[in-house]
């Protein structure tokens, strides 16, 4: 009698396991296709496109990265054959959550526009605007942002204005050394 509920219990324990897994996985992917949605907006405007592709751009783990590569964080952008340049979907921290953002490349790796995409904070969130995301335009991979000399400050928004900073910078200095190294 007493193994009988040791596995009943067992079995309710992993089937609970099972239920929150999927459920995560469910919620893993629903949030993918949001932001794919956004990205796929933001490439449309940004390139004035309605018909694109994007296509994952494979790189091998790099002690020298200091950006994520792993799945489809970095897309190429092409339409008719014509590749057109780059997107790169992040996840960045801030206070007490994480927040994606995406920057979008010309061909020459010149930054063409940077948005946060989604950020779960109730503070902070005005490194979403237009005006403070503006500071990333057209700089390359040689270019290395400051906080308060060359990107202002935001009153209440210092963690997630150091963390964006600092997540650009990781990936212009990423790409830089990929394009060095003949890698894209």
């Amino acid at each position: 009698m007493e193994l009988h509920r040791k596995i009943n219990w067992s079995f309710v324990l992993l089937y609970f396991v099972v239920i929150l897994c999927s459920s995560f996985s469910n919620y893993e992917n629903v949030l993918y296709k949001n932001i794919l949605k956004k990205v796929k907006k933001e490439i449309s405007k940004v390139f004035v496109l309605e018909d694109f592709e994007l296509n994952p751009v494979q790189i091998q783990p790099n002690k020298e990265l200091t950006s994520d590569f792993s799945g489809n964080r970095l897309l190429e952008i092409s339409s008719n054959n014509i590749k057109l340049g780059y997107a790169y979907v992040g996840t960045a921290p801030s206070k007490t959550e994480t927040f994606e953002y995406l920057v979008l490349f010309d061909n020459q790796f010149v930054i063409k526009k940077a948005k946060v995409l989604l950020y779960r904070e109730s503070w902070g969130g005005e490194i979403g605007s237009k005006r403070w995301l503006k500071q990333f335009l057209l700089k390359g991979t040689n270019h290395k942002f400051i906080y308060r000399q060359n990107i202002s400050a935001i009153s209440g928004a210092t963690i997630s204005v150091k963390s964006m900073t600092n997540a650009v910078n990781e990936l212009l200095s990423s790409l830089n050394f990929l394009i060095q190294n003949k890698i894209i």
